[in-house]
């Protein structure tokens, strides 16, 4: 296809064919002859969904040959969100979006089960005045390693004491 002068593909009437032009050339050529399809392709085709259809097909090719496309001003307004590739990045900013919010909703319940569990062991060992006077300070902490260890020390402080000596050691 190297071989083939892409300007035999440019001249036709069909956009499919025209299309086709991209393959052939150089491949140092790929932008300009890249540049080219799309420019013949608004002359040809004047039906946005079939306009949709071929861009579309020019972004995959440009990207095979790792060409960005450069959105310009185009005599036909064709729009973008109707595109495949608009559709399918949606998706996947929909499936990555699901996936850091499970993680952060993992981790805000880890968080708020060791901040019960601190409290409970607090209440049951020196009192509920003590678990409200410890509050606001857990719930400023968002390292898990901290919050757990704190955790184990209310299980082995013997006295308010001790257990405030290890909070503060901790901060």
């Amino acid at each position: 296809m190297k071989k083939i002068d892409p300007d035999e593909f440019l001249r036709s009437e069909k956009p499919e064919e025209v299309i086709v032009g991209i393959l052939a050339g150089k491949f140092k050529d790929k932008p300009k002859i890249i540049e080219k399809v799309k420019e013949r392709i608004v002359e040809i085709v004047k039906n946005e969904e079939r306009m949709i259809k071929y861009i579309d097909s020019i972004s995959f090719l440009a990207g095979l040959f790792d060409v960005r496309i450069k959105v310009k001003p185009m005599p036909i307004e064709v729009d973008i969100r109707k595109t495949f590739l608009y559709r399918w990045g949606k998706e996947e900013g929909k499936k990555e979006g699901l996936k850091e919010g499970e993680q952060r909703g993992i981790v805000k319940g880890l968080k708020e089960g060791l901040i019960k569990a601190i409290l409970s062991g607090i209440e049951l060992k020196f009192g509920s005045s003590k678990a409200r006077q410890v509050r606001s300070l857990l719930v400023k902490i968002n390292d898990m390693n901290q919050l757990e260890k704190i955790n184990r020390e209310v299980i082995k402080a013997k006295t308010w004491d001790d257990f405030v000596k290890v909070f503060r050691n901790r901060r």
